[in-house]
């Protein structure tokens, strides 16, 4: 008979032992002192069961066990003392709709030296372009000393464009100016056909930050082909080409072109880490080299390194629009 007594007292206890073992491995967020008297009482429950009366020892083993379950219970349904909170997304920031920007194109203060408005052999292209750009224009024509006079005079320039194609006056000297007005957010477009002859001095800096170098001098070839003077858009989705103006690549220079011996133009390169863009270049697929037409500075600013009236009339026109109005809508952009 006392065998058969012996059998279930051993299951339970193996059952107590197992729910201490658990009661040893809980959550951290129990009493301490209640999971130490809980374990103190199994080792106490299994202690004499071998000489108890049997009835005694179930009632221990029972208690030990109701017990044990109190303890384990509240640990199975308690909920976390904090919730985590879900990770706030930035918010973008709200751009200028493109009505805003026309409004504010409208009002921009646009300070414009092109030198050939002095030689009335050549249409000025920049001139004419600016007919349907509207603005606050400060048109200086061929005047340097007045350009830079206007560049000191302490109003806030939206746009400056330097247009230089004539090649009887090469000077590097206003730009340390442009790079102070550029700096202090002003946008950008200058036309020179001659960084190889100025690389060295004050547009050095410029050059630096906008993230371009000079790559090589583009030297016209003996025998003029017209299509030796093709140009490539990199991506001709990109605004330059088609806002306001569509404008296709340019295949091939004119076939009466004002500048085709000598020093034609310049290939600009994309520095390491750089975020300049080459727009147009005059090899297919090059996208970092062989630049003419090159943007930095988050779109504000548009370097052309060849002579506008190499090309034809119309497309130069249009393509001068393009640039007007993306570097002042990239400028409106960044300061509104």
């Amino acid at each position: 008979m006392k065998r058969h007594i012996r059998i279930p007292g051993i299951i339970l206890l193996a059952i107590i032992v197992t729910l201490a073992c658990n009661i040893s491995s809980g959550p951290a967020t129990q009493e301490p002192n209640l999971l130490n008297t809980q374990a103190a009482m199994v080792p106490s429950a299994t202690l004499g069961v071998q000489n108890q009366n049997p009835d005694l020892v179930n009632t221990q083993v029972a208690m030990a066990m109701t017990q044990t379950a109190m303890s384990i219970a509240p640990a199975q349904t308690q909920q976390p003392t904090q919730t985590q909170q879900p990770t706030q997304t930035q918010q973008p920031t709200p751009t200028q709709t493109q009505q805003d920007i026309q409004t504010l194109i409208h009002s921009a203060n646009i300070l414009v030296y092109e030198d050939v408005a002095g030689d009335s052999s050549f249409i000025p292209y920049v001139k004419r372009a600016l007919g349907s750009v509207g603005g606050h224009q400060d048109y200086v024509a061929d005047a340097m000393g007045t350009f830079m006079d206007k560049m000191n005079s302490g109003t806030k320039w939206d746009l400056i464009i330097m247009a230089a194609e004539l090649r009887s006056d090469i000077s590097g000297d206003y730009w340390t100016l442009l790079k102070e007005k550029v700096d202090n957010g002003a946008a950008l477009v200058a036309e020179m056909w001659y960084v190889n002859k100025i690389n060295d001095g004050k547009i050095a800096p410029f050059l630096g930050e906008c993230g371009v170098k000079l790559q090589s001098d583009w030297q016209a070839a003996s025998v003029y082909d017209p299509i030796d003077y093709g140009m490539y858009w990199v991506d001709s989705t990109n605004p330059v080409f088609n806002n306001p103006n569509l404008v296709n690549p340019f295949g091939a220079s004119l076939t009466d072109p004002a500048w085709i011996s000598g020093d034609i133009g310049d290939f600009l390169e994309v520095t390491d880490s750089s975020k300049a863009q080459i727009l147009a270049s005059h090899e297919p697929g090059q996208d970092s080299s062989y630049g003419l037409i090159t943007s930095c500075m988050n779109g504000r600013v548009i370097l052309q390194t060849f002579s506008s009236h190499n090309y034809p009339t119309n497309g130069m026109i249009a393509l001068w629009e393009n640039y007007i109005v993306n570097t002042l809508t990239n400028h409106f952009q960044v300061t509104h």
